[in-house]
């Protein structure tokens, strides 16, 4: 039997903790049993769903799951010749071929990230060994919202990103917040305990949040000389 598989991201952009990709693969009959538990874009899920449909769809489907630390979304941000949007095609593939070990896999959906689609379809396919480089791969803006497997997937990395989130609230003994830059609890942790946010290996150096932090250290302590 073939199987259908969505592949989604949570935490691209965030100053702090990882960012976690997903897929999930299912059979075209494994879609009502998407639609019945209530499966949408993970975004429009509360948590408490989320977490319920986050056990459901585990127990039912074949699946993977990445964490990108940090330091591997700084290596390609600040490297010369590597991007954000290559991240996400790497991981992609690294996923594709995860879950083929687990399903006979005959079409990919993918989140898009990049205005370049046949670009980042064709890294994509680049990582992947033959015969996998020969699947039917696609790529949508918002897939999640309009492919219930996607949506799925989507579920998984956020629900996984939260937990991360909350590991390293538990390890340091205090609340950071989301981690995105547009969050007020997020960036006054960043500004009242950003020695121990570096210590413990949660930021993002190569975020402009970061970046202008560090400035105004610097400039902070040569005004004390």
């Amino acid at each position: 039997m073939s199987y259908i598989a969505g592949v989604d991201e949570a935490g691209r952009g965030p100053v702090l903790g990882p960012m976690v990709m997903a897929i999930v693969a299912c059979r075209e009959r494994d879609l009502e049993f998407l639609k019945e538990i209530g499966v949408k874009d993970s975004k429009l899920l509360s948590e408490k769903v989320r977490n319920k449909l986050f056990r459901l769809i585990k127990e039912k489907l074949p699946f993977a799951i990445i964490k990108v630390s940090p330091a591997e979304v700084d290596k390609h941000v600040a490297g010369p010749t590597s991007s954000l949007n290559d991240l996400e095609a790497i991981t992609s593939a690294k996923l594709i071929k995860q879950v083929a070990k687990l399903a006979s896999i005959k079409k990919v959906m993918l989140d898009l990230p990049s205005k370049n689609k046949e670009a980042y379809l064709g890294l994509v396919k680049k990582k992947l060994p033959f015969p996998l480089n020969a699947l039917n791969i696609d790529a949508e803006f918002k897939a999640d919202l309009n492919y219930l497997h996607v949506g799925a997937a989507s579920i998984l990395a956020k629900v996984t990103r939260d937990k991360e989130i909350k590991k390293i609230e538990k390890k340091l003994g205090f609340a950071i917040g989301s981690g995105y830059p547009s969050d007020h609890f997020t960036v006054e942790s960043l500004h009242k305990n950003f020695k121990k946010l570096l210590e413990a290996k949660c930021v993002r150096t190569s975020w402009k949040t970061v970046k202008e932090l560090l400035e105004e250290k610097a400039q902070t302590k040569l005004g004390n000389f």
